[in-house]
């Protein structure tokens, strides 16, 4: 066989090249187009996994443990996949080192490392156990007293639950005890589940070796916000939501179960004091005499609940037993308002504005006034508590400026409550909560300062709002005790307030595991304010800071500016705008930031006010007939569904000048009831006249509600008929008598005359 010339070979190597180059572009593009599918089928597998596999919940971990006490973790494994767990395997992971710095304790949650085992399945379950005790006469120098127990054997099937209990005494963790200040701190806890395949879940938590060390106590001031958040008619809590926030459970209920932590300082909204009082007040009387003294002008108006207007007490509206469960709800508010006072004077309480609104987001609006309104009505709050703090602002956490903080000293303001990320420490640690800031550029006017500790707020707060908060409580408690660890021997304060929203059930356990804390001394926020204040850095300002939307601010004060003047309509017209002010405030409230929609709750608001300028309307009427040159009344209704008296007058313009009309007196038109006004009218000529009828108010402002009414003036056709008929009758008698005289006497005929004279003539009677 002849071997291939080397042209050859070389034209046969090109061809070839060429071939694969061609042949690649052509499989290459439809595995291109493959990539994305199969990313997105990656994508949706792993979604799948994560709603169907195997986790791990922890309901109890022991926060921290002395060298007599014992660790507890409990939680549950659920499988939500569709194949059993065979032969689990379950162990309790400790970290090898203590974690005491924020670091540390960050590196632990993303990589366990360096762990040991405590505790597992294999030598502390029950099964474990039992054999021990079998082998009582073998040499075994095992004396754990540690235990496991489960709820499952060999198997965890599909789509069901599992409970577990470790419990390891303080003696068998082999925690160092001769040493109690340079071995105590927080320690990692892993629970981890496994089967044949490997891993197949874990669960994170942390305890705190306690044994005992000498060192000064960090002192911790917690502020628990007293407010229920959310839009209201009138700015008012409803009765039925109070009776719901003091039931089992409830927010109040658990602000309630709060109280007995001696040093905790309470913020109460000006809003919750008001509602309750309205809520609990007598019912007036079904026959008591209505009042019509004016309410006297005085300095504390703007404090003052106005009036809200209740249904009528008729039986025909109300059945008996609704109005006993009302009297019986009364009085459940009442007893529960007494003790929460009589418990909370013995709090610091700090005067919250009405309905704690972000004032910054409110700052050079067309509803700034509602910001120095706001902070008025904190003299609500002072009126009960008469040692409540009315001088203390709560900006959103990160919004404080020195435009801002200057115009809330001007109001009245000595401190501000602001986040230690706008005024930092300087020396690295976390320090004392009290301070200054500067408040003008040349540095002249200042302003103290309360600084929230970020961190432990906010793990307060992920804690408060876990759904089985056992793990992050164990973390929030190892957290203070690696700020213990910055400067043993150094007493700090720190400041730490709970989320501005309604009280939930996790409020009172996070409260309980800060506050119990050995090295934690709880404190009161006016002791931290009356000590020294530590030297901070200059406040920086955060550009994206949580507000209320602008557009939710925009839309409340385009409700604001048509309610306005439709507010002169009531007699009381000051209590209509508290609380058409207090309504709006409900939407600015801080609690919306915390990724709420305000412009929900701004859009409620206008949908309530139009309901209101409803309220007042005139019934529709029918066409009304006048008779020329006629003065007369036509009757008016007014229908007053508001909650207050409206005082009025009604005008009705003719559209045409045959009709002319005047207005009425003023009339002032009870809440909830109508009124008939008659407005004087004089038909002036025939027509069909279309008239408006309008409501004004002593400021001439019209009200929106009018209506439209059809008025018929004519003559008066009986008496014109009468006239024209007796008129008819005497024409008919004056030409009968004028042609009866123009006739005289009547002829008699010539032959006739002549026979007579002829006869009269002759003196034969017979011829006569």
């Amino acid at each position: 066989m002849k071997p291939i010339p080397i042209r050859r070979m070389r034209f046969l190597t090109a061809l070839l090249s060429t071939l694969l180059l061609l042949a690649g572009s052509v499989f290459a593009y439809p595995l291109l187009n493959a990539a994305p599918a199969a990313a997105s089928t990656d994508a949706n597998k792993d979604s799948d996994a994560n709603k169907n596999e195997v986790s791990i919940t922890l309901d109890e971990v022991t926060p921290w443990i002395d060298d007599k006490g014992t660790l507890t973790v409990r939680g549950t494994i659920s499988n939500t996949t569709k194949k059993a767990v065979e032969k689990p395997s379950l162990s309790l992971q400790m970290s090898t080192r203590k974690l005491d710095s924020e670091s540390r304790l960050d590196s632990w949650k993303q990589g366990q490392a360096q762990h040991r085992t405590v505790a597992d399945l294999e030598h502390d379950g029950t099964e474990a156990r039992e054999k021990a005790k079998k082998d009582d006469d073998s040499d075994s120098d095992d004396d754990s007293e540690s235990t496991l127990d489960t709820s499952f054997e060999d198997t965890i099937d599909p789509g069901t639950t599992a409970e577990f209990t470790f419990r390891v005494p303080a003696d068998d963790l082999d925690l160092s005890k001769s040493s109690p200040v340079s071995s105590w701190g927080p320690r990692g806890l892993a629970v981890q589940l496994g089967d044949e395949t490997g891993l197949r879940a874990s669960a994170l938590g942390f305890t705190t070796w306690y044994p005992d060390p000498e060192f000064d106590q960090t002192k911790i001031s917690v502020l628990a916000p007293v407010t229920l958040p959310g839009h209201s008619e009138g700015g008012l809590i409803p009765s039925d939501r109070l009776d719901a926030a003091i039931a089992e459970g409830g927010s109040l209920d658990t602000i309630a179960k709060l109280l007995k932590h001696k040093e905790l300082a309470l913020a109460v909204d000006p809003r919750v004091i008001a509602s309750f009082e309205a809520a609990i007040a007598e019912p007036p009387a079904a026959d008591a005499p209505e009042e019509t003294e004016e309410p006297s002008a005085g300095k504390g108006d703007e404090t003052q609940s106005p009036p809200v207007g209740a249904p009528e007490n008729d039986d025909a509206d109300s059945s008996a037993a609704e109005l006993e469960a009302a009297e019986e709800q009364r009085k459940r508010l009442g007893s529960w308002y007494q003790d929460f006072v009589e418990e909370t004077q013995k709090h610091t309480v700090v005067a919250l504005p009405y309905g704690d609104p972000d004032l910054s987001a409110l700052r050079g609006t067309k509803i700034d006034r509602l910001s120095t309104f706001a902070q008025k009505q904190r003299e609500i709050v002072k009126d009960v508590f008469p040692d409540a703090r009315t001088d203390i602002a709560w900006p959103v956490a990160g919004s404080a400026t020195k435009n801002g903080l200057r115009a809330l000293k001007k109001s009245g303001n000595s401190t501000a409550i602001i986040s230690d990320s706008q005024q930092p420490s300087i020396t690295g640690i976390h320090d004392d909560a009290h301070s200054q800031t500067t408040i003008t550029d040349d540095g002249e006017s200042t302003i103290d300062t309360l600084i929230s500790d970020t961190k432990l707020t906010d793990m307060s707060a992920e804690a408060i709002a876990d759904d089985n908060p056992a793990g992050a409580l164990s973390e929030l408690v190892a957290e203070s005790a690696v700020i213990q660890s910055e400067a043993p021997y150094r007493t700090r304060s720190l400041f730490v307030p709970l989320p501005r929203a309604a009280a939930s059930a996790n409020w009172e356990q996070t409260v309980e595991e800060l506050s119990s804390a050995p090295w934690i001394a709880p404190t009161g926020v006016d002791e931290i304010l009356d000590s020294g204040s530590e030297s901070r850095g200059l406040l920086r300002t955060d550009s994206d800071a949580p507000h209320i939307r602008k557009r939710a601010v925009k839309s409340l004060g385009e409700t604001r500016a048509n309610q306005e003047d439709f507010n002169s309509v009531f007699s009381d017209r000051e209590s209509a705008d508290i609380r058409l002010d207090r309504e709006l405030l409900t939407c600015t409230s801080a609690a919306w930031t915390l990724g709420r929609n305000a412009n929900i709750c701004a859009g409620q608001a206008r949908e309530q006010s139009e309901k209101l300028m409803d309220s007042l309307r005139l019934r529709k009427g029918s066409s009304v007939l006048l008779v020329t040159g006629e003065k007369t009344t036509i009757p008016v209704t007014i229908v007053n569904d508001s909650p207050a008296e409206a005082t009025l007058r009604i005008r009705m313009k003719p559209n045409t000048p045959q009709l002319r009309a005047q207005e009425t007196e003023t009339v002032k038109v009870p809440a909830a009831e109508t009124m008939r006004v008659d407005v004087p009218v004089e038909g002036l000529a025939n027509a069909d006249v279309p008239t408006t009828i309008e409501m004004v108010t002593a400021d001439e402002v019209v009200l929106p509600k009018h209506e439209s009414l059809m008025v018929r003036v004519r003559a008066d056709w009986e008496n014109i008929g009468t006239a024209a008929i007796g008129l008819a009758l005497a024409v008919v008698f004056v030409i009968g008598l004028i042609k009866t005289i123009s006739r005289g006497r009547p002829k008699i005929p010539e032959q006739q005359m002549a026979d007579a004279m002829a006869r009269a003539k002759t003196d034969d009677p017979e011829k006569r």
